[in-house]
């Protein structure tokens, strides 16, 4: 399956978040002739305000998308502000009717209470429409892609592999496997032949070493993002049934809201094929 990225869904707040967000869609774009869309949600009320907030947004956007457009004069840019209690929920129905080939959400550090984005939960929306979900701190911005990490469990990742490989060759980047092992001699067994397979397709497309390494842990995202810091990777790429989340006093929360706001990781949440 061919894997493009000419329709990026980027979800607005006109924090820093935006221009998070909006580099790191650049830099997936490159030269080549593309569509962005730019989707701000402002909250449902009966506000006499209303309408000022919604001509707001509309020169905003329209700023950002002068912006856009002055740096690649080739990529198209639509805006849309929408009205409604849930961000999240408007994403969602939005990436339905768009069937983008990307969302990409600059996030800062969850305290940050005032922020829309902070009641967005990117694996639940990668879920929900089936697209991939890229989440990136401010700490992001100027950073380049080196290192991928991918985690490796008891299923073949068909879907992550795919997207790997494509940015590993846009941005010459190394990949590395993490191979997450069950507890037990029967979860190791099962999971060699789905790592080495893993392994040799990577190698055969890419033609180039690939780093690996194992370990045995309860928490996969925990384990993940521990891996990530210790290499020094730049993105994960996850599978948002089962490796994005970490377990906290206030229930689970994405594996994105550990990371610091200057942290230069990416995470990807990459929902598998048939899994929707």
């Amino acid at each position: 399956m061919t894997v493009e990225f000419n329709k990026i869904l980027i979800p607005v707040d006109f924090s820093v978040n935006t221009g998070t967000a909006v580099n790191r869609a650049l830099g997936f774009v490159g030269e080549e002739k593309a569509i962005i869309y730019l989707l701000h949600v402002i909250r449902s009320g009966k506000s006499a305000k209303d309408k000022f907030r919604l001509r707001e947004a509309e020169e905003k956007l329209a700023q950002w998308k002068t912006r856009i457009q002055t740096n690649i004069p080739s990529i198209s840019v639509m805006t849309q502000v929408l009205k409604g209690h849930s961000v999240q929920h408007l994403i969602v129905e939005c990436a339905g009717m768009l069937k983008p080939d990307l969302i990409i959400i600059g996030k800062q550090h969850s305290r940050r209470r005032w922020s829309l984005m902070r009641s967005v939960l990117p694996d639940a929306i990668a879920r929900k429409s089936n697209c991939p979900v890229l989440t990136a701190k401010p700490g992001s911005l100027l950073s380049r892609t080196r290192v991928i990490l991918i985690p490796i469990r008891h299923f073949f990742p068909e879907r992550k592999l795919e997207l790997a490989i494509v940015l590993a060759k846009k941005y010459r980047a190394q990949i590395h496997l993490l191979a997450i092992q069950g507890n037990g001699r029967k979860g190791q067994e099962d999971l060699s032949p789905i790592f080495l397979r893993a392994y040799h397709q990577l190698r055969e497309k890419l033609h180039h070493p690939i780093e690996y390494s194992s370990i045995s842990r309860h928490n996969i995202a925990k384990a993940t993002l521990n891996c990530a810091q210790r290499i020094m990777a730049d993105m994960i790429l996850v599978n948002p049934d089962s490796e994005s989340g970490i377990p906290a006093w206030t229930g689970f929360r994405h594996i994105s809201d550990w990371l610091k706001r200057d942290s230069g990781i990416q995470v990807l949440d990459v929902q598998p094929y048939g899994r929707i």
